[in-house]
């Protein structure tokens, strides 16, 4: 297969470990980033240009939506889906996913539990904002962002208010969560590949943070997942269309709560705490989806 990696630096664990994992199965395999690529549409003709040559098409693309520019890099992921080629995982599902917000309404809607949350714009709705969500120690997070950035702990009303009146006054949106006491500051990453878990590891906060990300210097452990947990996890990927998803699950005393949908998942964290070899699985995962193509491709599909 021809494989384009869409990341914005080949050194990063997860894009390096996708690159060798390729090329060691007879792929050719390139990383572009995608601020540096440049699209041409016109009629019946879309193409990608890097430092200003065509690209050819590719088999299959491996998006990895960073936070520099995630919006064009949706795009451009668009433009590689116009010309039909096969993606891990689509540009709808990938802006959906995006969004903390949009993500909790589609789960929510499809019946799958989530933690108590209330958004809001306006600063006559801070008390019940707070009154709504079981009132303190509760979450404020900002609805873009990853790695734990833009999430805070408020841990008495008035610093709850402080921060959402400091976040709205800058015109920000804001979300305002339950805090899941009895997670104990874990919560549970699993992967889930085509539909099915691959793996799964426990993250566990450093003793002065509240949030559990690998990033931040979160311990991680191999953990065996309940059936109501895996249950959960392959229906939030479904649900929102990825083929390829990190799902972040909470344990509550209600069952487990659905937390956020990353569609690009590090790969650090969970081969160190798996033993699973995740980069094989996604290649080995794209080679079927190149098979199926072809065979569409020869009877006229």
């Amino acid at each position: 297969m021809i494989v384009h990696i869409l990341s914005n630096s080949r050194s990063l664990y997860s894009t390096r470990r996708l690159f060798e994992e390729a090329f060691k199965r007879g792929h050719k395999v390139r990383v572009y980033p995608p601020v540096n690529l440049a699209l041409f549409i016109d009629k019946n003709v879309t193409q990608v240009f890097f430092q200003r040559e065509a690209l050819s098409r590719p088999d299959v693309v491996i998006p990895r939506l960073g936070q520099k520019k995630p919006n064009y890099t949706l795009a451009v992921l668009r433009q590689f889906e116009m010309m039909g080629v096969a993606t891990l995982n689509g540009s709808q599902a990938m802006g959906r996913c995006r969004d903390k917000l949009r993500t909790l309404q589609i789960l929510a809607q499809h019946n799958i539990p989530v933690p108590k949350t209330f958004f809001l714009d306006s600063l006559s709705d801070i008390e019940l904002a707070i009154e709504m969500v079981g009132g303190p120690p509760l979450i404020i997070k900002l609805p873009e962002g990853s790695q734990g950035m833009g999430v805070m702990l408020a841990e008495t009303v008035p610093s709850a208010r402080s921060i959402l009146e400091a976040l709205l006054n800058q015109g920000l949106h804001v979300l305002v969560q339950e805090f899941i006491a009895e997670s104990r500051g874990s919560d549970i990453r699993v992967i889930i590949l085509g539909g099915k878990m691959i793996a799964a590891m426990r993250r566990i906060s450093l003793s002065n943070d509240f949030r559990s990300n690998v990033h931040r210097g979160a311990s991680t452990e191999k953990v065996n997942l309940s059936y109501e947990a895996r249950r959960t996890a392959q229906q939030a990927s479904r649900i929102l269309g990825l083929q390829f998803a990190g799902v972040d699950v909470m344990e509550s005393h209600r069952g487990p709560l659905v937390l956020e949908v990353n569609p690009s998942p590090g790969l650090e964290g969970i081969e160190n705490a798996s033993g699973v070899n995740v980069a094989l699985a996604v290649i080995e995962y794209l080679e079927k989806l190149h098979r199926l193509q072809q065979v569409r491709d020869s009877v006229g599909y």
